[in-house]
């Protein structure tokens, strides 16, 4: 039976491979060059997909992936002048640069090119007048001119390999894959900048050239063979040059792996599968659905923890540095809160509440991860692994509670509204425990990063908005306790303020930083704002609709 499975699967591949094209580069070896960018080393393949993700959108060219598409620019450029890979966000750039309106979505470089000295001229102006709204058309038109920038440095970049010769004219300015030495402080270099100087260069460093350029070359000609070992004799060559500056292998094996998987979007997946099981079981009020819908809450989890894990390991630190991660971070332990509460007995709410929350956080950071690469270098003041798990875990563990929380809340007020009072009194039962859980937490964290303040940069607390908004959350949470413990409140206002302190949050959490004010204004996407604003105004109207008919149907 092992057998007749083994060869199964065995004639599976031979198919699928079959079904290939023959002229496919084998592009391996190309994926583990090693790209110094923004001061991190990654591998190429994470340069290639966070270029071609922030160019377009998320989208890919013709069916090829970021690291085919990149191989194309470098070795074959001509190729991907018609490929039509530049996200135009705003209908009304293109008219402003001389070009046809076709309206928003993707255009080639040479759709555009009759229309790249307007856009320059616009964009510079713009620049040096200062940042527009997020959103905006000033914004839009530097955003599309710094893309193309980046897509046109790169196309000369292997130009001294090619018969034909430099497509622009213009000095590349990327991918900076050879390093000067281990110890040497001199910058990367890009390939014709080092052929250029390759009569100054080292003897390993112009061997190391002339790999690259054979591979170049076999790339052209569709040696895919020729191709895939010259890039790996230019690897193993950094290697022995560089020794341990060069890095780990299994560091760039992981982070690739990580970059295939896509651990987060997939855990997505998950948790939306979660939410589809859960409403069918409803439905069909069958058993199986709803365990189902907890296995996929489970398995969108520990993928998801995989995936953070996995992150930990390639940077070495904490597993919330940065806007992005914080999103990332909190909805994972959103989902647990989920498994918990369902483990308690409690399914259908815990597998809601979790998943809801672990697949709208995931989606906002979906948008955050556009911006560029995600593993990017700290500043000097948060390069603390200590201080970062102490504070920044601590206080994103409270905005979880915090959230879960909120979506408890809106639960029980919808109870109360069906007239379920009973289901609704077991819901709102919840809720202190969950609350308290987020208030401790983020005073915890308040207080550590007070500490840290004082450590970094000389005082423990300076009204930072940032800070503000953390102390506004510990009040609000405070006061609803106060309240319930009083009797000013019940059972209803309770929920109600659970949904309250879930908008606090937002305003806390990444709210503050679009004032661009203080020591922790970070982490900026565009329509970020009105994304808030809106949310605001939606909860606001929820509670001033929902809230009195909810207190009226709880005394019926």
């Amino acid at each position: 039976m092992k057998r007749a499975t083994g060869l199964a699967l065995l004639a599976c591949g031979l198919l699928a491979a079959g079904s290939l094209p023959a002229a496919t580069p084998r592009l391996e070896a190309f994926r583990r060059l090693l790209v110094l960018e923004q001061g991190r080393v990654k591998p190429l393949d994470t340069y290639a997909r966070n270029l071609l993700r922030q160019i377009s959108g998320g989208s890919s060219p013709a069916g090829l992936d970021a690291v085919a598409w990149m191989a194309r620019v470098l070795f074959t450029p001509r190729e991907t002048l018609d490929m039509k890979v530049f996200r135009v966000e705003r209908s009304d750039v293109l008219p402003a640069i001389g070009i046809d309106n076709r309206g928003q979505g993707l255009y080639s470089f040479s759709d555009l090119r009759p229309g790249l000295n307007r856009l320059h001229g616009l964009a510079y102006r713009y620049a040096a007048a200062g940042a527009g709204r997020p959103g905006g058309f000033e914004n839009e038109v530097m955003r599309l001119f710094r893309n193309i920038s980046v897509y046109y440095g790169l196309l000369d970049a292997f130009a001294f390999s090619r018969p034909d010769g430099p497509m622009t004219g213009a000095a590349p300015r990327e991918p900076a894959i050879l390093p000067p030495g281990a110890g040497r402080e001199e910058p990367w270099l890009v390939p014709a900048q080092a052929w250029a100087r390759n009569a100054a260069l080292p003897a390993a460093m112009q061997d190391e050239i002339a790999l690259l350029a054979d591979a170049a070359r076999a790339y052209a000609a569709g040696d895919s063979l020729g191709f895939d070992r010259s890039l790996e004799k230019f690897n193993r060559s950094l290697r022995e040059r560089l020794g341990p500056a060069a890095g780990r292998p299994w560091k760039v094996s992981l982070e690739i792996g990580y970059n295939r998987v896509a651990p987060f979007f997939k855990a997505g997946l998950a948790y939306g599968l979660a939410l589809l099981l859960l409403l069918a079981a409803q439905f069909f009020q069958r058993r199986l659905l709803l365990k189902l819908s907890g296995l996929a809450l489970l398995a969108g989890w520990l993928l998801h923890g995989v995936g953070i894990l996995a992150r930990m390991a390639i940077m070495g630190r904490p597993p919330v540095t940065s806007l992005y991660e914080t999103f990332i971070f909190v909805s994972w332990a959103a989902a647990a809160m989920g498994l918990v509460m369902a483990w308690m007995r409690r399914q259908e709410l815990g597998i809601l509440a979790g998943a809801v929350a672990a697949l709208a956080l995931l989606v906002i950071a979906g948008g955050y991860g556009l911006d560029g690469d995600t593993m990017g270098m700290l500043a000097a003041v948060l390069d603390s692994n200590l201080w970062l798990a102490v504070h920044v875990v601590t206080i994103a563990l409270g905005y979880a509670g915090c959230v879960f929380a909120g979506i408890i809340g809106h639960v029980a007020i919808i109870q109360a509204l069906k007239r379920r009072p009973a289901a609704m009194a077991r819901t709102a039962d919840a809720l202190p425990g969950i609350l308290a859980f987020g208030l401790a937490f983020t005073a915890i964290g308040t207080l550590m990063g007070g500490i840290w303040a004082d450590l970094s940069w000389g005082r423990f607390w300076g009204w930072d908005p940032k800070e503000n908004g953390a102390l506004l959350l510990i009040a609000w949470c405070a006061v609803l306790f106060h309240a319930r413990l009083a009797g000013w409140i019940g059972r209803v206002g309770f929920a109600a303020g659970s949904v309250g302190a879930l908008v606090v949050v937002a305003l806390a959490w990444f709210g503050v930083n679009l004032l661009g004010l203080g020591l922790h204004a970070y982490g900026f996407t565009s329509g970020a704002s009105r994304g808030l604003l809106a949310f605001i105004l939606l909860e606001l109207v929820f509670l001033a609709v929902a809230v009195p008919l909810a207190r009226k149907g709880s005394r019926s």
